[in-house]
């Protein structure tokens, strides 16, 4: 996520916008340091059995979430209820999962499963409901982008070989796959026919782009030098270098796209894998922002430490709330009254305790 001098929103997976904001001299607040939270193995919500649980999907409401589970060799999907532990089956497969996404509204399921005959891509519906589904043995899915409008149409980026993915746009009405002509990552729908996306410029830098479905190669650069950028709804976050201060980046916030809502200033951090960039997230029916940010900490190994913090792009503020233990992807409920972490979703963050819990045993 990168700014020029955030269109996260994705799913794994990113993505937006441009830099107005940064044509007067910004003013920097103080930031307050991150609370010890309390930790939970569950005692407070029912776990799920760690035999079982591969891996939480995504947010069904504000209190239940779509986990996939294993049982005797036999995957599934179910709705959980973080209250009362309930959980109720959506579908079973006997065929390995690969790829499970979950639609923003929590309608829809997007499901690749691996077969002897090849790899079958599903949509089903969140009884479990067949609404279409694909024979695709040529890859694996690593992401998917839903049209807001129409769930029937999305963009899916498909890993077949060491190179980079291929992107494919699936519109279930014509029952078809189309590869999305030059797209570099993976776009992201924005309106009923316009998406993102981030092209690379004959200087080496990232500019984003906003094209339209309908009339291919009619781009319109939204900004030129972007690290990264995310989408929730139309609220649209980019990350870029900082105009100021070599050691900074910033995370700036449109909605709707090019409209500032304002800004934050992030530490410039790298390690062994390069530059660290932050994840973000928002609740799709709250103003609250979160974001796992790293911090220079002498002592601490390879001198870094990570904290989820809320963010403030109105006030420019960022609230440190807790330490992590590592860069991972988060997703707040729709109501931010909890933010997933992890590289399963294995743990959940109460906002208002200041209290982990740990989803399985």
């Amino acid at each position: 996520m990168v700014k020029r001098g955030l269109a996260w929103f994705i799913l794994s997976l990113s993505s937006v916008v441009i830099l107005a904001a940064c044509t007067q001299r910004l003013s920097y607040p103080d930031q307050p340091a991150a609370s010890k939270p309390s930790l939970s193995s569950g005692s407070d919500f029912p776990s799920i059995s760690k035999d079982e649980f591969l891996y939480a999907v995504g947010w069904l409401d504000d209190k239940t979430i779509l986990v996939a589970l294993e049982s005797n060799g036999e995957y599934g999907l179910y709705s959980h209820d973080l209250l009362t532990g309930e959980e109720q089956l959506i579908r079973t497969f006997s065929d390995r999962l690969v790829f499970v996404a979950l639609s923003a509204n929590g309608q829809r399921i997007l499901v690749q499963i691996a077969t002897q005959q090849g790899n079958n891509v599903m949509m089903i519906d969140k009884t479990g409901k067949s609404l279409a589904d694909s024979h695709y043995s040529e890859g694996i899915l690593t992401s998917v982008s839903w049209n807001p409008t129409n769930e029937g149409e999305l963009f899916l980026s498909v890993q077949k070989t060491v190179d980079r993915p291929i992107n494919y746009h699936w519109d279930l009405a014509n029952e078809e796959w189309k590869e999305v002509p030059d797209t570099e990552d993976m776009p992201v729908w924005y309106s009923e026919n316009m998406y993102l996306h981030m092209k690379s410029g004959t200087d080496g830098a990232s500019a984003l782009v906003l094209s339209d479905i309908r009339f291919p190669g009619k781009d319109t650069v939204i900004d030129q030098e972007i690290l990264a950028y995310g989408l929730e709804g139309e609220s649209v976050w980019v990350v870029t270098p900082s105009d100021f201060n070599e050691e900074e980046l910033l995370g700036i916030s449109y909605y709707p796209l090019l409209i500032t809502q304002g800004y934050v200033t992030l530490p410039r951090i790298t390690d062994g894998n390069g530059l660290i960039i932050p994840e973000f997230t928002k609740g799709i029916a709250s103003d609250e922002t979160f974001a796992v940010i790293p911090k220079q900490e002498t002592g601490s190994v390879n001198g870094i430490i990570f904290e989820l913090a809320k963010i403030d792009f109105s006030t420019n503020a960022t609230e440190a709330l807790t330490e992590v233990e590592r860069m991972a992807p988060i997703s707040a409920s729709p109501d931010s009254t909890y933010v997933l972490y992890g590289r399963r979703y294995e743990y959940l963050y109460d906002v208002e305790r200041n209290h982990w819990i740990q989803l399985a045993e």
